[in-house]
Parts: C-alpha cells; sequence; structure tokens
C-alpha cells in the first residue's frame, strides 16, 4: 500500500490554505491519480484527478458505476485541456462503459464547464438545481451591458479605486470555443432527493454559502459524501456576495450548511473537489467555521473607525490578489462583513452612490 501524499501546499483559488491535522483528518492512504487518470477507491466509485489551467491545478471528479456505463459527478472546464482528457477516456475506461448521465454539484466552471459539450456528444442528461440555472447561464455567456455596469458600480460602492478598469480588464471578450455551452437541464435536482446509482442510494443534500444551490450527494450505507466545494481538507472554499445577491447572506448560509454536514455519520468517508479522499468529516466542519469565526473577528477589530471593504482586502488575505481572485476576495470581504452587521457587531453606512464603510458597534 502507498503512502498518502500531501498536496496542500498551493491551493490558493478556491480561499485561503489551512490544513486539520492528522489524526483529526484522515486521508486514504493511497498516492494521487495522475493528470488525467482515474483510480477506483471504493466499490464502484472511481477517482478522475482532472487537469485544470490555474492555479488550483486540478478537480476531483467522480464516476460512479451504473450498470453498464457510469454516472459522472462534475464535468472539468471548458478548456481544450480537460476535453482531450475526456477523449483519451473514451478510448480507454468510456469505452467498456460508457457515460449514461452527468450530475453537477454546482455551477462553476471548473465543476460544470464541460457539461454541454459532453451532453451533445453523448446525448447525456444532465441534472443539477434549479436555482442554479439562472446563474450557470451567465458563466456560459457572460453578463450584458446592464449587468457589468451595475457589477462595476457594486466594486465602486465598496471602495475599489479603479473599479472601472479593472472591470473592462475582467470582462474583457472572451474567444468562442466549441467546448463552452450550456448543458440543457432536465429535470431538475431537488433537495433530498434519492438517487439510485449502481449499488449506491444516494440523497441530494442542497446547500448555500459557497454557490447558488450547491448541491452534495450522501449514501448512508456505507457512508460517503460527495462533497463538492462545501467542504475540502485543505482550503475554504470562496464564500461570496456579489452584486447579483446583494441583501442576502451567504456566510450565514454556509455555517448552516456546517451544521448539517457535521450531523452525518463520523465515520463518513468524503469524497472532495479539491484535494484527497479523508474521513473526519466533524473535525473539519468545526475548523472551518473557526476559521470564518476568526474571519469575523479580525475585521471586526479592524473598523474601530469606518472603513471599506476593499480597504479590509488585505486583513482577510496577506497575498496579493488580481483578477479574478481580487474579485473573489473583495466579494468575501463583503460577505462576511454582512454578516457581522445581521449579528449586531457592525453597521454599515452610506448608500450604493457615496459608497459604503462599516464600523463596529459597542462590545
Amino acid at each position: 500500500m502507498k503512502a498518502p501524499v500531501d498536496d496542500s501546499a498551493g491551493l490558493t483559488s478556491e480561499g485561503a490554505g489551512f490544513v486539520t491535522p492528522e489524526p483529526r483528518l484522515h486521508y486514504l492512504a493511497l498516492a494521487t491519480p495522475e493528470a488525467g487518470a482515474t483510480m477506483e477507491i471504493a466499490p464502484g466509485v472511481h477517482w478522475l484527478r482532472m487537469p485544470l489551467p490555474v492555479d488550483l491545478g486540478h478537480i476531483n471528479l467522480w464516476l460512479l458505476e451504473d450498470g453498464a456505463g457510469f454516472t459522472l459527478v462534475d464535468t472539468g472546464m471548458a478548456v481544450p485541456l480537460c476535453a482531450g482528457v475526456w477523449e483519451a477516456l473514451e478510448a480507454g475506461l468510456l469505452r467498456r462503459r460508457p457515460l449514461l448521465r452527468i450530475l453537477l454539484t454546482h455551477f462553476h466552471p471548473d465543476h460544470m464547464g464541460c457539461a454541454g459539450w459532453l451532453q451533445q456528444r453523448d446525448r447525456l442528461p444532465a441534472r443539477m438545481a434549479a436555482r442554479a440555472v439562472p446563474a450557470a447561464r451567465q458563466m456560459i455567456d457572460g453578463p450584458d451591458a446592464g449587468e457589468r455596469a451595475a457589477i462595476t458600480a457594486y466594486f465602486a460602492a465598496h471602495g475599489m479605486t479603479d473599479a472601472e478598469a479593472f472591470a473592462q480588464r475582467l470582462f474583457a471578450p472572451r474567444p468562442a470555443t466549441p467546448i463552452s455551452r450550456m448543458p440543457d437541464i432536465n429535470p431538475p435536482l431537488l433537495h433530498g432527493e434519492r438517487l439510485a446509482v449502481g449499488d449506491w442510494n444516494f440523497e441530494v443534500i442542497e446547500t448555500e454559502g459557497h454557490a447558488v444551490a450547491q448541491q452534495s450527494f450522501f449514501s448512508a450505507k456505507p457512508a460517503l459524501l460527495i462533497s463538492g466545494d462545501q467542504v475540502l481538507p485543505t482550503i475554504s472554499p470562496n464564500v461570496s456576495l456579489p452584486a447579483s445577491h446583494w441583501g442576502e447572506d451567504p456566510l450565514g448560509g454556509f455555517l448552516d450548511a456546517l451544521d448539517l454536514l457535521e450531523a452525518l455519520p463520523e465515520d463518513t468517508l468524503v469524497l472532495p473537489s479539491h484535494g484527497r479522499p479523508f474521513r473526519g468529516l466533524r473535525a473539519r466542519t468545526r475548523d472551518l467555521r473557526a476559521h470564518h469565526h476568526g474571519h469575523l473577528e479580525l475585521l471586526r477589530n479592524s473598523i474601530a473607525t469606518p472603513r471599506s471593504a476593499f480597504e479590509l482586502m488585505p486583513t482577510l488575505f496577506s497575498r496579493r490578489l488580481s483578477g479574478l481572485h481580487r474579485m473573489l476576495g473583495l466579494h468575501e470581504c463583503i460577505a462576511h462583513l454582512e454578516h457581522l452587521v445581521r449579528r449586531g457587531q457592525a453597521v454599515r453606512e452610506g448608500d450604493a452612490d457615496v459608497g459604503y464603510h462599516y464600523r463596529q458597534t459597542p462590545a
């Protein structure tokens, strides 16, 4: 049996890295598959390590034996690198056991990017939460002119001094690609729905915080959780409050999701989208909760005098953020500040025209 591989370093796209140490977190004693390769890690459950052309470097996809074929959970990005892996698999593993259907945990590009392309090639049904479909369409098509204007104004209202120039770079036209297309979602996946996949019986668990209507898949016997990005072993998923969801409390939703998942059996095998499969779900949910409460305390201690979310970003992120990470970092900072406001521990001053600033309330 091969020793576990430590792949905790260098994972930054989904949030700051922090590790729940052994023995509280127990990784499967298996080597990580090579990029583009698969490994059976539980009866009928195959781990596909899909390479990504971003600093995360990979996403874990799950091929579940389902009669004469596979049910696929998530698909990789709409880029030639990922498409090439699927084409290679079609000449090997999938020649003997083809794809039958696609389940999508959420709408982010590394998870659903290839779904429409695979669906059209192989005439596959694809399923995800109905509430995630509008966000998925915007991810595929990009925001329209009105949405771009609203996003730019949101950046400026929260203190970004170069909001216009940043938005122009962020939303620069993207070249068309035959891989990137919206899948037909029919029927949608429902919270609490039961899915029979081969010898496994999964329950769909819908949560909030990292993405609109993210869905995980839990089997009670034996206890196994395909967790998407909701619970990761070495990083905290990004918890954002973008312009389109202003007025909501995504961090509150994320913390509620941790409470829900913490009630699952202690011996649950967690199959995350990034990092390695592990046991120790309750230890990890406790550490994720403490991580975000620590961020809330850092921010509250930093607003004895009013400050904008953009000014407060270095409080949460020690590294310099650029591009998409800069937007996600600002959105995460806003999510934490707005949660403080809901808890009565901070006050938001100003408005969208003059700009927002946050100050702490008396202890």
